[in-house]
């Protein structure tokens, strides 16, 4: 986290693989997402410097921000009800639930970017992630940290060949180049977060 996070490193060589720049450089995302040493990278933020580089976002997640700003701590202990236990209420101080109130209303703000910004409020399924491949995108996932927060790990998805699915996941390990098989990924990818396709506009289509 002292170096970058997992979401910076996943935003860069999402912009990379694209085309966007020459070799992944998550310094020069933590700079524009206004990223500090030690913490985690805004998903909105991510998103919005993806959308800022003229890419197409197609987002699939049940969670909905609008909801969440008008209940509150309500709507998130319906939404996570299955996980909620204690530590959950220590998690979500009145400071946290004032900062994702902020992030929430800013994910409602890049609907100003039209139809570069596809918004699925439902849950999503693995066929999604396998058809946003075959569409030439790039999947941006959250999966389990198995290290019981709140918080989750961000990974990408890049390749499919059959039921294995290449992925890019940045951590400890000597190699960020990984293979999930289909069931495998089923089992860690968590649905409360959502998938993300991204990809980059054929000539004409901006």
């Amino acid at each position: 986290m002292d170096g970058n996070s997992c979401l910076s490193c996943v935003t860069a060589n999402v912009l990379y693989m694209l085309g966007v720049t020459d070799t992944p450089h998550p310094q020069w995302v933590d700079r524009e997402v206004g990223r500090e040493p030690g913490s985690a990278a805004q998903r909105v933020r991510a998103r919005r410097l993806l959308l800022e580089q003229g890419l197409f976002l197609h987002m699939v997640c049940a969670y909905q921000p609008e909801q969440f700003v008008q209940e509150g701590l309500d709507y998130l202990r319906h939404y996570y009800r299955d996980e909620w236990d204690s530590s959950w209420d220590e998690h979500w101080t009145p400071h946290r639930l004032q900062r994702h109130q902020r992030e929430c209303l800013a994910m409602q703000e890049l609907s100003t970017f039209g139809a570069r910004m596809l918004v699925e409020y439902r849950q999503p399924t693995l066929p999604d992630i396998c058809r946003a491949l075959d569409r030439c995108c790039v999947v941006w996932l959250s999966v389990d940290n198995y290290w019981g927060e709140v918080d989750c790990h961000a990974v990408l998805v890049y390749a499919q060949r059959g039921n294995v699915f290449d992925v890019y996941s940045p951590e400890g390990a000597d190699n960020c180049l990984q293979q999930y098989r289909r069931r495998e990924l089923d089992r860690m990818w968590l649905r409360s977060e959502g998938m993300t396709a991204v990809w980059r506009p054929a000539p004409g289509d901006e």
